[in-house]
């Protein structure tokens, strides 16, 4: 009787050994073992480039992670500015104050690390927006934003600086590159097209415009000199910084014509006859100084204070070159994070043979 008592227990036994260990995962399934605690003594470091950074929404922190033999971690750690999981390891912002930065990883929290953003104050240069209206004289549609936006310039917005891009379809002022610049834009085919400081597409609401304006603190101003000798316009534009940034920036420069009088074919936009006969175009754009997207600025220029100067000459043969303007301005280059690739930041604009001073 002992005997069978003993083997009952002995099987229960077993029976219980052998649940126990399939609940513990295996081929069969079960649940996922807990991750294994953090090694004793680890630990997380966060290292900032710089401790203090103006709130100009351009100087940037980088941010290093570390573990306890100093290895960078900063890929496969997750950085906190406060609550709030940043994408990447750098940051900028606009808004003063004092941040707490941390990092986690594997179960550990590093310690915080502040950093202080002071109020960078007023910019010392105005804002100006380029505003660039994809059109052409054969389009009917098209006088309804050329209006319009003459009508906002000449009504107390003379920092809005319009360029007229012509083309197709025959147009007599077709600009020789629009095609370029409108696949880019993905205005082919769609006339008229607006886009402002390459941004956005205007929805011909001038309310987008004041904002341009009212949203903005300038990073960087513009001058330029020109003289004028025959046909050639020669041209040293200038870029002054009012921030430090790596940010990839470029410069553009193109000629434009103003008061060529030439038809406009019309449907019917402010009770103008179709065509309209004497149409003024004006800001078209015919000739550019650098590369159509811009010429890179060094990044070791773009430090504030300090001016950076670029010279070149534009071909007005064939145009009236005393009804010519240059106008300059500065986008930012690919792979940049602080606005939209190829979003214009700040512009200039002067009558050929002419002098603008940064402003």
């Amino acid at each position: 009787m002992r005997t069978k008592t003993l083997l009952a227990w002995v099987s229960i036994l077993v029976i219980g050994f052998t649940l126990l260990s399939c609940s513990k995962g295996g081929s069969g399934g079960g649940t996922t073992p807990p991750p294994p605690a953090p090694a004793p003594g680890s630990t997380l470091k966060v290292s900032l480039d710089k401790t203090e950074i103006p709130g100009d929404n351009w100087e940037t922190v980088n941010i290093t992670v570390t573990d306890q033999n100093n290895n960078n971690v900063t890929s496969s750690s997750s950085i906190y500015l406060g609550n709030v999981l940043v994408s990447g390891n750098s940051f900028w912002t606009n808004t003063p104050g004092t941040y707490q930065i941390q990092a986690k990883r594997s179960g550990i929290t590093s310690p915080d690390v502040a950093l202080t953003v002071t109020n960078p104050g007023p910019s010392p240069f105005s804002q100006k927006i380029v505003v660039e209206d994809y059109t052409g004289t054969w389009c009917g549609h098209c006088p309804r934003v050329g209006i319009k936006l003459e009508e906002y310039v000449n009504g107390g917005h003379p920092n809005c600086l319009v360029i007229s891009n012509h083309g197709p379809n025959n147009d007599p002022y077709t600009f020789s590159n629009h095609a370029a610049l409108a696949n880019v834009f993905n205005s082919q085919g769609l006339y008229p097209t607006v886009y402002v400081d390459r941004d956005f597409k205007w929805s011909e609401n001038t309310s987008q415009l004041d904002q341009q304006f009212t949203n903005r603190r300038a990073p960087l101003g513009l001058a330029i000199q020109t003289t004028v000798t025959g046909n050639l316009v020669n041209v040293t534009a200038k870029v002054k910084f009012d921030v430090n940034t790596a940010v990839n920036l470029k410069l553009v420069a193109y000629l434009l014509q103003d008061g060529e009088v030439y038809p406009q074919v019309n449907y019917g936009y402010y009770g103008l006859p179709n065509p309209i006969p004497g149409y003024v175009h004006n800001g078209i754009l015919r000739r550019t100084g650098t590369n159509l997207f811009g010429d890179d600025i060094p990044t070791a220029s773009q430090t504030k204070g300090n001016i950076y100067e670029k010279s070149f000459a534009l071909d007005a043969t064939g145009f009236n070159v005393n009804s010519c303007r240059v106008i300059v301005f500065v986008v930012q280059g690919p792979n940049s994070q602080q606005r939209k690739e190829r979003a214009i930041i700040n512009a200039q604009v002067v009558k050929a043979g002419l002098t603008k001073d940064f402003d």
